[in-house]
């Protein structure tokens, strides 16, 4: 097959395009991370974690499909919370709930669905492993953070 000089023109131009392409992706597009064991605050900063006066829970009901979330002894001038749960699913995808409550008391009690509702219609998430949570207790002066995994 024989090709003629604008189709060889096009095709080196194809080439040239795709090589620059290839070249930018290979020293700029990559980024690189690597997995550590610490505990990385959600926040800039650091962030002071709860003493141990401070009772938390986190428990299965219904069959795995929900859990309840108890916290006890609260820090004194709590007036938020924010409360991360994430997990593998056994079809492989990392899931999670992310939200936020306003504190009144010191103590709080929350049921969370392991799932997506909507409609009244709720799929639930097959958890395979542990549960981690994240709590955020947000305050007048400063945040208290904490951080544990749970065997549900």
């Amino acid at each position: 097959m024989k090709l003629n000089q604008k189709t060889k023109m096009i095709l080196g131009g194809v080439l040239i395009v795709l090589f620059i392409l290839f070249g930018y992706w290979i020293f700029f597009g990559r980024k690189t991370t690597t997995k550590t064991n610490e505990q990385v605050a959600p926040l800039d900063g650091a962030v002071p974690t709860i003493d141990s006066s401070v009772q938390i829970s986190l428990t299965a009901k219904s069959g795995r499909k929900e859990v309840m979330l108890s916290i006890k002894n609260m820090p004194l001038n709590t007036n938020g919370l924010e409360y991360i749960l994430s997990y593998e699913t056994a079809e492989g995808g990392l899931q999670g709930v992310n939200s936020t409550a306003e504190i009144t008391g010191r103590d709080f009690e929350k049921t969370i669905t392991l799932g997506t509702c909507s409609s009244g219609t709720c799929v639930y998430h097959n958890v395979k492993g542990k549960v981690k949570l994240e709590l955020v207790f947000k305050g007048n002066n400063e945040d208290k953070y904490f951080s544990k995994e749970y065997d549900l």
